[in-house]
Protein backbone atom coordinates (compact mmCIF):
# COMPACT_ATOMS: atom_id res chain seq x y z
CA UNK A 1 0.00 0.00 0.00
CA UNK A 2 3.08 2.36 0.50
CA UNK A 3 4.30 2.44 -2.78
CA UNK A 4 0.84 2.71 -4.32
CA UNK A 5 0.15 5.68 -2.36
CA UNK A 6 3.35 7.08 -2.92
CA UNK A 7 2.74 6.93 -6.60
CA UNK A 8 -0.51 8.43 -6.51
CA UNK A 9 0.76 11.86 -4.45
CA UNK A 10 3.92 12.03 -6.93
CA UNK A 11 1.77 11.56 -9.79
CA UNK A 12 0.99 15.56 -9.11
CA UNK A 13 4.71 16.79 -8.85
CA UNK A 14 6.17 14.64 -11.66
CA UNK A 15 6.38 13.57 -15.34
CA UNK A 16 6.37 9.96 -14.97
CA UNK A 17 6.35 7.91 -11.75
CA UNK A 18 7.53 4.32 -12.16
CA UNK A 19 6.32 1.46 -9.65
CA UNK A 20 8.59 -1.55 -9.48
CA UNK A 21 7.30 -4.58 -8.35
CA UNK A 22 9.42 -8.14 -7.84
CA UNK A 23 6.57 -9.82 -8.40
CA UNK A 24 3.56 -10.85 -11.45
CA UNK A 25 0.64 -8.95 -9.42
CA UNK A 26 -2.97 -10.79 -9.08
CA UNK A 27 -5.42 -9.99 -11.66
CA UNK A 28 -8.33 -9.84 -8.62
CA UNK A 29 -8.66 -9.51 -5.30
CA UNK A 30 -5.99 -12.05 -4.29
CA UNK A 31 -3.45 -12.05 -0.98
CA UNK A 32 -0.23 -11.17 -3.68
CA UNK A 33 3.36 -14.17 -2.71
CA UNK A 34 5.11 -10.93 -1.41
CA UNK A 35 2.59 -9.68 0.67
CA UNK A 36 1.76 -13.00 3.22
CA UNK A 37 0.18 -10.37 5.65
CA UNK A 38 -2.32 -9.72 3.05
CA UNK A 39 -4.41 -12.90 4.49
CA UNK A 40 -5.40 -12.01 7.72
CA UNK A 41 -7.45 -8.93 9.53
CA UNK A 42 -5.86 -5.46 8.53
CA UNK A 43 -7.10 -2.41 10.30
CA UNK A 44 -7.38 1.30 8.95
CA UNK A 45 -7.47 3.86 11.49
CA UNK A 46 -9.84 7.08 10.98
CA UNK A 47 -6.46 8.96 9.66
CA UNK A 48 -6.06 6.70 7.33
CA UNK A 49 -9.45 6.43 6.05
CA UNK A 50 -9.52 10.37 5.58
CA UNK A 51 -6.41 10.26 3.28
CA UNK A 52 -7.77 7.53 1.33
CA UNK A 53 -10.67 9.53 0.63
CA UNK A 54 -8.52 12.49 -0.27
CA UNK A 55 -6.48 10.73 -2.22
CA UNK A 56 -9.51 8.75 -4.34
CA UNK A 57 -12.90 10.57 -3.99
CA UNK A 58 -15.53 8.56 -4.29
CA UNK A 59 -13.53 4.70 -3.17
CA UNK A 60 -15.02 4.47 -0.15
CA UNK A 61 -18.16 4.98 -1.57
CA UNK A 62 -17.50 1.95 -4.09
CA UNK A 63 -16.07 0.18 -1.43
CA UNK A 64 -19.10 -0.02 0.51
CA UNK A 65 -21.31 -0.85 -2.39
CA UNK A 66 -19.25 -3.72 -3.53
CA UNK A 67 -20.08 -4.85 0.39
CA UNK A 68 -17.07 -3.51 3.00
CA UNK A 69 -18.89 -1.80 6.23
CA UNK A 70 -18.27 1.77 6.82
CA UNK A 71 -18.43 1.98 10.81
CA UNK A 72 -18.57 4.25 14.00
CA UNK A 73 -16.46 2.23 15.73
CA UNK A 74 -17.35 3.23 19.26
CA UNK A 75 -21.23 1.85 18.04
CA UNK A 76 -20.17 -1.39 15.50
CA UNK A 77 -17.25 -2.63 18.04
CA UNK A 78 -17.06 -4.71 20.45
CA UNK A 79 -14.02 -4.45 22.05
CA UNK A 80 -12.32 -6.72 25.12
CA UNK A 81 -9.09 -4.30 25.19
CA UNK A 82 -6.80 -5.76 28.23
CA UNK A 83 -8.60 -7.18 29.84
CA UNK A 84 -11.72 -4.87 29.98
CA UNK A 85 -14.56 -4.19 27.55
CA UNK A 86 -14.93 -0.87 25.96
CA UNK A 87 -18.63 1.35 26.24
CA UNK A 88 -20.22 1.76 23.35
CA UNK A 89 -21.58 4.79 22.06
CA UNK A 90 -22.62 7.22 18.99
CA UNK A 91 -20.23 9.19 17.42
CA UNK A 92 -17.03 7.26 17.50
CA UNK A 93 -13.91 7.46 14.74
CA UNK A 94 -15.21 5.63 11.31
CA UNK A 95 -13.05 2.94 10.15
CA UNK A 96 -13.90 0.40 7.16
CA UNK A 97 -13.74 -3.27 7.24
CA UNK A 98 -12.75 -5.14 3.93
CA UNK A 99 -10.15 -7.21 3.27
CA UNK A 100 -6.40 -6.22 2.65
CA UNK A 101 -6.31 -7.76 -0.90
CA UNK A 102 -9.91 -6.43 -2.08
CA UNK A 103 -8.81 -2.47 -0.60
CA UNK A 104 -5.42 -3.07 -2.16
CA UNK A 105 -6.70 -4.33 -5.44
CA UNK A 106 -9.16 -1.16 -5.57
CA UNK A 107 -6.45 1.26 -4.96
CA UNK A 108 -4.20 -0.20 -7.79
CA UNK A 109 -6.56 0.13 -9.95
CA UNK A 110 -6.96 4.03 -9.34
CA UNK A 111 -3.57 4.15 -9.19
CA UNK A 112 -2.57 2.36 -12.34
CA UNK A 113 -5.31 4.05 -14.31
CA UNK A 114 -3.47 7.62 -14.14
CA UNK A 115 -1.91 8.45 -17.02
CA UNK A 116 1.81 8.96 -15.42
CA UNK A 117 2.44 5.95 -13.85
CA UNK A 118 3.59 2.89 -14.84
CA UNK A 119 3.82 -0.60 -13.25
CA UNK A 120 6.87 -2.78 -14.11
CA UNK A 121 6.82 -6.10 -13.06
CA UNK A 122 9.11 -8.70 -12.04
CA UNK A 123 11.73 -5.68 -11.31
CA UNK A 124 13.53 -5.21 -8.39
CA UNK A 125 16.58 -2.29 -7.33
CA UNK A 126 20.00 -3.98 -7.45
CA UNK A 127 21.55 -1.04 -6.20
CA UNK A 128 21.73 3.06 -6.04
CA UNK A 129 22.82 5.41 -8.34
CA UNK A 130 24.39 8.99 -6.90
CA UNK A 131 26.20 11.88 -8.40
CA UNK A 132 30.18 11.65 -8.41
CA UNK A 133 29.91 13.25 -4.68
CA UNK A 134 27.15 10.43 -3.71
CA UNK A 135 25.23 13.44 -1.96
CA UNK A 136 22.31 12.82 -4.03
CA UNK A 137 20.80 9.63 -5.11
CA UNK A 138 19.89 9.81 -9.17
CA UNK A 139 18.55 6.55 -9.61
CA UNK A 140 18.49 3.03 -9.21
CA UNK A 141 20.09 -0.24 -11.21
CA UNK A 142 17.08 -2.62 -11.46
CA UNK A 143 16.91 -6.13 -12.47
CA UNK A 144 13.74 -7.74 -14.15
CA UNK A 145 12.67 -9.68 -17.40
CA UNK A 146 15.32 -7.98 -19.70
CA UNK A 147 17.66 -7.98 -17.83
CA UNK A 148 19.92 -5.27 -15.93
CA UNK A 149 19.17 -1.57 -16.47
CA UNK A 150 19.59 1.97 -15.36
CA UNK A 151 16.36 4.09 -14.30
CA UNK A 152 17.30 7.75 -13.99
CA UNK A 153 14.99 10.00 -11.77
CA UNK A 154 14.53 12.96 -9.48
CA UNK A 155 13.29 10.98 -6.93
CA UNK A 156 13.56 7.39 -5.52
CA UNK A 157 11.16 5.76 -3.06
CA UNK A 158 12.19 2.73 -0.82
CA UNK A 159 8.82 0.98 0.34
CA UNK A 160 9.85 -2.35 -0.07
CA UNK A 161 9.16 -3.39 3.49
CA UNK A 162 10.85 -5.26 6.56
CA UNK A 163 13.44 -6.89 3.93
CA UNK A 164 14.90 -3.51 2.54
CA UNK A 165 18.47 -3.41 1.71
CA UNK A 166 18.51 0.65 2.23
CA UNK A 167 21.03 0.03 5.02
CA UNK A 168 23.24 -1.99 2.88
CA UNK A 169 23.24 0.70 0.23
CA UNK A 170 23.81 3.40 2.98
CA UNK A 171 26.44 1.93 3.94
CA UNK A 172 28.31 1.39 0.55
CA UNK A 173 27.72 5.02 -0.07
CA UNK A 174 29.43 6.02 2.81
CA UNK A 175 26.94 7.46 5.50
CA UNK A 176 26.73 4.20 7.67
CA UNK A 177 23.87 2.07 8.70
CA UNK A 178 20.66 3.80 10.59
CA UNK A 179 19.95 2.85 14.28
CA UNK A 180 17.72 -0.21 14.49
CA UNK A 181 15.35 -0.44 17.65
CA UNK A 182 13.43 -4.03 17.94
CA UNK A 183 11.34 -5.18 20.27
CA UNK A 184 10.85 -8.94 20.37
CA UNK A 185 7.28 -10.29 20.47
CA UNK A 186 7.78 -13.71 18.39
CA UNK A 187 4.13 -12.82 17.12
CA UNK A 188 2.19 -15.74 15.58
CA UNK A 189 -1.07 -15.08 13.51
CA UNK A 190 -3.33 -17.75 11.84
CA UNK A 191 -6.83 -16.51 10.13
CA UNK A 192 -9.76 -18.40 7.80
CA UNK A 193 -12.81 -16.86 6.45
CA UNK A 194 -16.17 -17.06 7.64
CA UNK A 195 -19.47 -17.60 5.84
CA UNK A 196 -21.10 -14.20 8.47
CA UNK A 197 -24.46 -15.43 9.87
CA UNK A 198 -27.35 -13.90 8.35
CA UNK A 199 -29.08 -11.25 9.71
CA UNK A 200 -26.05 -10.85 12.50
CA UNK A 201 -26.03 -7.24 13.99
CA UNK A 202 -24.81 -7.37 17.40
CA UNK A 203 -21.48 -6.37 16.13
CA UNK A 204 -19.29 -5.83 12.67
CA UNK A 205 -16.15 -6.50 14.66
CA UNK A 206 -15.39 -7.67 18.00
CA UNK A 207 -12.05 -7.73 19.26
CA UNK A 208 -10.69 -9.83 22.51
CA UNK A 209 -6.89 -8.82 23.91
CA UNK A 210 -5.94 -9.95 26.93
CA UNK A 211 -4.30 -8.45 30.01
CA UNK A 212 -0.65 -8.74 29.96
CA UNK A 213 0.97 -10.35 31.66
CA UNK A 214 -1.02 -12.90 32.09
CA UNK A 215 -2.65 -13.28 28.67
CA UNK A 216 -0.65 -14.06 25.39
CA UNK A 217 -3.45 -14.30 22.83
CA UNK A 218 -5.92 -12.51 21.25
CA UNK A 219 -8.63 -12.17 18.37
CA UNK A 220 -10.41 -10.67 15.95
CA UNK A 221 -13.59 -11.36 13.88
CA UNK A 222 -14.41 -8.70 11.64
CA UNK A 223 -16.84 -7.85 9.05
CA UNK A 224 -15.54 -8.17 5.38
CA UNK A 225 -17.04 -7.98 1.79
CA UNK A 226 -19.05 -11.18 0.48
CA UNK A 227 -21.17 -11.18 3.44
CA UNK A 228 -18.09 -12.77 5.10
CA UNK A 229 -16.28 -12.75 8.50
CA UNK A 230 -12.53 -12.86 8.57
CA UNK A 231 -11.19 -14.38 11.71
CA UNK A 232 -7.77 -14.43 13.13
CA UNK A 233 -5.89 -15.50 15.82
CA UNK A 234 -2.97 -13.57 17.93
CA UNK A 235 -0.41 -15.25 20.04
CA UNK A 236 2.88 -14.01 21.71
CA UNK A 237 5.91 -15.78 22.47
CA UNK A 238 5.18 -18.81 20.12
CA UNK A 239 1.70 -19.46 21.75
CA UNK A 240 0.60 -19.97 17.97
CA UNK A 241 -2.76 -20.73 16.97
CA UNK A 242 -2.62 -24.52 14.56
CA UNK A 243 -3.47 -24.46 10.87
CA UNK A 244 -6.20 -27.19 11.26
CA UNK A 245 -9.84 -27.27 12.35
CA UNK A 246 -9.84 -28.17 15.58
CA UNK A 247 -6.42 -26.88 16.77
CA UNK A 248 -7.94 -23.50 15.54
CA UNK A 249 -11.26 -24.15 17.18
CA UNK A 250 -9.42 -24.98 20.92
CA UNK A 251 -7.03 -21.72 20.36
CA UNK A 252 -10.13 -19.75 20.11
CA UNK A 253 -11.52 -21.57 23.08
CA UNK A 254 -8.40 -20.48 25.01
CA UNK A 255 -9.12 -16.63 24.66
CA UNK A 256 -9.11 -14.63 27.47
CA UNK A 257 -13.13 -13.77 26.75
CA UNK A 258 -14.91 -17.06 25.57
CA UNK A 259 -17.18 -14.36 23.23
CA UNK A 260 -15.12 -15.42 20.03
CA UNK A 261 -15.31 -18.99 20.39
CA UNK A 262 -19.11 -19.16 21.09
CA UNK A 263 -19.23 -16.84 17.89
CA UNK A 264 -17.37 -19.14 15.33
CA UNK A 265 -17.85 -22.63 16.61
CA UNK A 266 -21.15 -23.28 14.35
CA UNK A 267 -20.08 -20.89 12.00
CA UNK A 268 -19.24 -22.10 8.36
CA UNK A 269 -15.67 -21.99 7.09
CA UNK A 270 -14.86 -20.94 3.86
CA UNK A 271 -11.30 -21.38 3.69
CA UNK A 272 -8.24 -23.16 5.57
CA UNK A 273 -6.03 -21.41 8.33
CA UNK A 274 -3.42 -19.59 7.15
CA UNK A 275 -0.61 -18.36 9.56
CA UNK A 276 2.20 -15.62 9.45
CA UNK A 277 4.60 -15.27 12.11
CA UNK A 278 6.46 -11.27 13.07
CA UNK A 279 9.73 -12.08 15.15
CA UNK A 280 9.88 -8.47 16.06
CA UNK A 281 8.56 -5.11 15.91
CA UNK A 282 11.17 -2.85 14.19
CA UNK A 283 11.86 0.74 13.91
CA UNK A 284 14.61 1.98 11.59
CA UNK A 285 15.95 5.35 12.62
CA UNK A 286 16.95 6.78 9.58
CA UNK A 287 15.83 10.49 10.68
CA UNK A 288 18.91 10.05 13.07
CA UNK A 289 21.61 9.63 11.11
CA UNK A 290 24.16 12.01 10.56
CA UNK A 291 24.04 12.48 7.07
CA UNK A 292 21.34 11.60 4.52
CA UNK A 293 21.37 11.78 1.05
CA UNK A 294 19.04 13.80 -1.20
CA UNK A 295 16.80 12.21 -3.80
CA UNK A 296 16.19 8.89 -1.32
CA UNK A 297 13.16 8.83 0.98
CA UNK A 298 11.82 5.66 2.81
CA UNK A 299 8.53 4.68 4.56
CA UNK A 300 6.25 2.27 5.35
CA UNK A 301 7.34 -1.19 7.31
CA UNK A 302 10.44 -0.02 5.56
CA UNK A 303 11.28 2.38 8.05
CA UNK A 304 8.50 1.15 10.93
CA UNK A 305 7.06 -2.25 11.16
CA UNK A 306 4.83 -2.53 14.21
CA UNK A 307 2.70 -5.28 15.73
CA UNK A 308 0.04 -5.78 13.10
CA UNK A 309 -2.19 -6.44 16.25
CA UNK A 310 -2.69 -2.96 17.02
CA UNK A 311 -3.75 -2.21 13.52
CA UNK A 312 -1.73 0.81 12.60
CA UNK A 313 0.71 0.24 9.80
CA UNK A 314 -1.99 0.74 6.68
CA UNK A 315 -2.36 4.36 8.67
CA UNK A 316 0.57 5.13 8.91
CA UNK A 317 1.60 4.04 5.22
CA UNK A 318 -1.31 6.34 4.25
CA UNK A 319 -0.22 9.41 6.91
CA UNK A 320 3.46 9.24 5.10
CA UNK A 321 2.25 9.11 1.86
CA UNK A 322 0.27 12.28 2.38
CA UNK A 323 3.53 14.00 4.25
CA UNK A 324 5.61 13.25 1.23
CA UNK A 325 3.11 14.65 -1.46
CA UNK A 326 2.96 17.75 1.01
CA UNK A 327 7.07 18.06 1.28
CA UNK A 328 7.52 17.46 -2.44
CA UNK A 329 5.06 20.52 -3.68
CA UNK A 330 6.21 22.64 -0.91
CA UNK A 331 10.39 21.53 -2.06
CA UNK A 332 8.77 22.20 -5.88
CA UNK A 333 7.61 25.89 -5.52
CA UNK A 334 10.47 26.66 -3.33
CA UNK A 335 13.63 28.59 -4.79
CA UNK A 336 15.82 25.87 -3.33
CA UNK A 337 14.25 23.29 -5.37
CA UNK A 338 13.94 19.55 -4.56
CA UNK A 339 16.81 18.37 -3.56
CA UNK A 340 17.39 21.21 -0.90
CA UNK A 341 16.84 19.52 2.40
CA UNK A 342 13.75 17.17 1.22
CA UNK A 343 14.61 14.17 2.01
CA UNK A 344 15.90 14.49 5.62
CA UNK A 345 13.72 16.66 6.39
CA UNK A 346 11.21 13.92 5.62
CA UNK A 347 12.23 11.54 7.56
CA UNK A 348 12.48 13.79 10.56
CA UNK A 349 8.80 14.55 10.37
CA UNK A 350 7.85 11.03 9.53
CA UNK A 351 9.48 9.87 12.61
CA UNK A 352 7.23 11.96 14.53
CA UNK A 353 4.09 9.92 12.84
CA UNK A 354 5.62 6.99 13.75
CA UNK A 355 6.78 7.85 17.52
CA UNK A 356 3.16 7.89 18.66
CA UNK A 357 2.73 4.48 17.01
CA UNK A 358 4.97 2.81 18.09
CA UNK A 359 4.74 3.76 21.96
CA UNK A 360 1.39 3.02 22.10
CA UNK A 361 2.20 -0.51 21.12
CA UNK A 362 5.62 -1.06 22.68
CA UNK A 363 4.41 0.22 25.89
CA UNK A 364 1.76 -2.89 25.93
CA UNK A 365 4.14 -5.47 24.45
CA UNK A 366 6.71 -4.39 27.32
CA UNK A 367 4.65 -5.14 30.02
CA UNK A 368 5.58 -9.03 29.28
CA UNK A 369 8.41 -10.06 30.88
CA UNK A 370 9.56 -12.38 27.72
CA UNK A 371 9.35 -8.94 25.91
CA UNK A 372 12.77 -8.34 24.15
CA UNK A 373 13.79 -4.70 23.88
CA UNK A 374 15.35 -1.64 25.77
CA UNK A 375 12.83 -0.80 28.81
CA UNK A 376 12.87 3.11 29.57
CA UNK A 377 12.73 4.07 32.88
CA UNK A 378 9.44 4.81 34.49
CA UNK A 379 7.87 1.92 31.98
CA UNK A 380 5.92 0.39 34.73
CA UNK A 381 4.36 3.53 36.11
CA UNK A 382 3.25 4.96 32.49
CA UNK A 383 2.06 0.95 32.03
CA UNK A 384 -0.22 0.91 35.09
CA UNK A 385 -1.65 4.29 34.04
CA UNK A 386 -2.49 3.11 30.81
CA UNK A 387 -3.81 -0.03 31.99
CA UNK A 388 -6.36 1.55 34.21
CA UNK A 389 -7.26 4.53 31.34
CA UNK A 390 -8.55 1.26 29.02
CA UNK A 391 -10.42 0.31 32.44
CA UNK A 392 -11.82 3.94 32.80
CA UNK A 393 -13.12 3.73 29.00
CA UNK A 394 -15.04 0.38 29.68
CA UNK A 395 -17.57 2.83 31.77
CA UNK A 396 -16.91 6.46 30.73
CA UNK A 397 -17.83 7.67 27.25
CA UNK A 398 -16.39 10.79 27.38
CA UNK A 399 -12.77 9.08 28.32
CA UNK A 400 -13.62 6.60 25.90
CA UNK A 401 -13.73 9.29 23.15
CA UNK A 402 -10.54 10.74 24.40
CA UNK A 403 -8.66 7.59 24.10
CA UNK A 404 -10.05 7.01 20.58
CA UNK A 405 -9.34 10.15 19.19
CA UNK A 406 -5.44 9.80 19.98
CA UNK A 407 -5.56 6.24 19.25
CA UNK A 408 -7.08 7.21 15.23
CA UNK A 409 -4.84 9.98 15.15
CA UNK A 410 -7.59 12.54 15.13
CA UNK A 411 -4.84 14.19 17.93
CA UNK A 412 -1.61 13.59 19.22
CA UNK A 413 -0.70 12.92 22.63
CA UNK A 414 -2.13 15.82 23.28
CA UNK A 415 -5.77 14.50 23.33
CA UNK A 416 -4.94 13.27 26.78
CA UNK A 417 -4.04 16.17 28.53
CA UNK A 418 -7.48 17.59 28.18
CA UNK A 419 -8.09 18.95 32.13
CA UNK A 420 -11.52 16.84 31.93
CA UNK A 421 -9.32 13.80 31.40
CA UNK A 422 -6.87 14.31 33.61
CA UNK A 423 -9.26 14.38 36.24
CA UNK A 424 -10.90 11.61 35.36
CA UNK A 425 -7.63 9.56 35.31
CA UNK A 426 -6.27 10.63 38.23
CA UNK A 427 -9.13 9.73 40.33
CA UNK A 428 -9.72 6.44 38.62
CA UNK A 429 -5.64 5.71 39.18
CA UNK A 430 -6.50 6.75 43.24
CA UNK A 431 -9.52 4.25 43.60
CA UNK A 432 -7.77 1.86 42.08
CA UNK A 433 -5.35 2.17 45.06
CA UNK A 434 -8.59 0.83 47.09
CA UNK A 435 -11.34 -0.84 44.97
CA UNK A 436 -10.72 -4.09 43.34
CA UNK A 437 -10.85 -4.19 39.79
CA UNK A 438 -13.91 -6.29 39.52
CA UNK A 439 -15.78 -3.49 40.84
CA UNK A 440 -14.49 -0.75 39.00
CA UNK A 441 -14.49 -1.75 35.16
CA UNK A 442 -16.56 -3.63 32.85
CA UNK A 443 -14.52 -7.31 33.18
CA UNK A 444 -17.67 -9.80 31.87
CA UNK A 445 -19.80 -8.12 30.15
CA UNK A 446 -19.91 -7.55 26.24
CA UNK A 447 -21.99 -4.57 25.73
CA UNK A 448 -24.73 -4.23 23.74
CA UNK A 449 -24.71 -1.39 20.71
CA UNK A 450 -26.55 1.79 21.97
CA UNK A 451 -30.15 1.90 22.22
CA UNK A 452 -30.11 -1.85 23.15
CA UNK A 453 -30.58 -2.66 26.51
CA UNK A 454 -29.75 -6.76 25.82
CA UNK A 455 -26.04 -7.81 25.66
CA UNK A 456 -25.67 -9.54 21.80
CA UNK A 457 -25.83 -13.44 21.84
CA UNK A 458 -24.15 -15.70 20.03
CA UNK A 459 -25.56 -16.80 16.83
CA UNK A 460 -25.77 -20.57 18.17
CA UNK A 461 -27.71 -18.84 21.62
CA UNK A 462 -29.80 -17.14 19.39
CA UNK A 463 -31.05 -20.20 17.65
CA UNK A 464 -31.71 -21.92 20.79
CA UNK A 465 -33.70 -19.12 22.12
CA UNK A 466 -35.74 -19.00 18.81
Amino acid sequence: MAGLLSARVLSEHFEKVIILERERLPEGPEARKNAPQGRHIHALLEAGLTVLDGLFPGLVQDLVQEGADLVDLARDAAWFQSGSWKVRYEGGPRSILVSRPFLEWKVRARVTALPNIEVWQGYGVEELLTDASRTRVTGAKVKGPEGEQTLEGGLVVDTSGRGSRAPHWLEAMGYGRPEEEQVGIDLGYTSRLYERPANFDAWKILVVNGRAPEAKRSGFISNVEGGRWIVSLNGYFGDHAPTDDAGFLEFARGLPSPHLYEYIRDAKPLTAPVSHKIPTSRWMHYEKMARFPEGFVLLGDTVCALNPVFGQGMTVACLGAKLLGEKVARARTSPEGLHAGLARGFQKELSKIVGLCWFLTTTMDLAYPETRGKRPFGLKAVQWSVQNMIDLTSLDAKACHAFYEVLHMRKGMEGLLQPGFVSALMAYNLRSLFVPREQRANLTTLPPAPGRTVPPAAPGERDVAA
